[in-house]
């Protein structure tokens, strides 16, 4: 969505223009559509991209409507201060986002007890060469930028909220639940005491009632950065992440240059999805990438 635009076509001119690309593919996974919802608004100055990747049997609903909420309370809250908001205020937005997602599947009739969604959000601001990183769950962004001898390097990332990370592992025991690591697993999981629910791999998010029963919070993590020009950001869910880390990432994209970010887009999530078959055979988690020069 570019502001006083609805039209896909020219919104995707306008983002080739402002070297802003965006490129998302539904896994295979048969049972289920495609769960991963994104978003980019340009408000000159102010630029606004989230990912939101959602779980469980009713996970797409959860992505789709925290994706349409969160949108539309941080273009109210810029057009009110016409800064980049406070934490505090993110916070507030992210826990309005949450309690409205509640209220839509009370309304809608989707189950948010063992679906939910992560959210990741950043809010650029072209004219202070700033921006706002604030995120639950996994969907990670990161800013890249070219380094000594044409190395690239990764000037900050978000942090994946995992349940085994001591503050969070010891905050859901405290709140009566469990994290472990079931044999063969890879990640740490969220349980119920005495209970396989409800096995969330993530220590935030959005939804997940039963998670949140046992310490699991909405809270978003935090990172202010200043970015120069030739930056490069990206926000991506975790089926790129699940095998490629923020440098290779930065790699792949900064070798397209600023000119051909939608192809740099496409082709992250075509090598995170050939990582994937060579990882899984036949699956795929849901992919997508949001790519954007300074």
């Amino acid at each position: 969505f570019v502001a006083g635009c609805g039209n896909a076509s020219i919104a995707k001119a306008y983002f080739s223009k402002v070297c802003i690309g965006t490129s998302c593919a539904k896994g295979r996974k048969p049972e289920q559509p495609n769960q991963d919802n994104f978003f980019v608004v340009c408000s000159d100055p102010f630029v606004l991209c989230c990912v939101a990747d959602g779980h469980g049997k009713d996970g797409h609903w959860a992505s789709h409507w925290c994706a349409r909420f969160l949108v539309n309370l941080v273009l109210e809250e810029i057009s009110a201060r016409e800064s980049v908001p406070s934490d505090y205020t993110i916070s507030k937005i992210f826990d309005v986002a949450h309690k409205e997602l509640c209220a839509a599947a009370r309304s809608f009739g989707f189950d948010l007890q063992v679906s939910g969604t992560t959210l990741s959000l950043v809010i650029v601001d072209r004219e202070r060469k700033q921006l706002l990183m604030a995120w639950v769950g996994d969907s990670r962004c990161c800013l890249g930028r070219e380094g000594k001898k044409g190395r690239h390097e990764v000037v900050g990332e978000s942090a994946d909220h995992k349940p085994n990370d001591s503050d969070e592992r010891l905050r859901i025991v405290s709140n009566g639940g469990e994290v472990m690591l079931l044999p063969g697993d890879v990640p740490h999981r969220v349980f119920q005491r005495n209970s396989d629910l409800p096995g969330l791999a993530m220590s935030r998010a959005m939804g997940d009632l039963v998670a949140h029963s046992v310490g699991v919070i909405h809270v978003p993590g935090f990172l202010r950065l200043q970015f120069d020009k030739d930056d490069v950001l990206l926000c991506c869910s975790d089926g790129v992440w699940e095998f490629i880390d923020c440098r290779q990432a930065v790699d792949i994209v900064m070798k397209f240059g600023r000119k051909k970010s939608a192809e740099a887009a496409k082709k992250l999530v075509e090598q995170a999805r050939a990582k994937w078959l060579e990882e899984c055979d036949e699956v795929t988690d849901d992919i997508t990438a949001i790519v954007m020069w300074f």
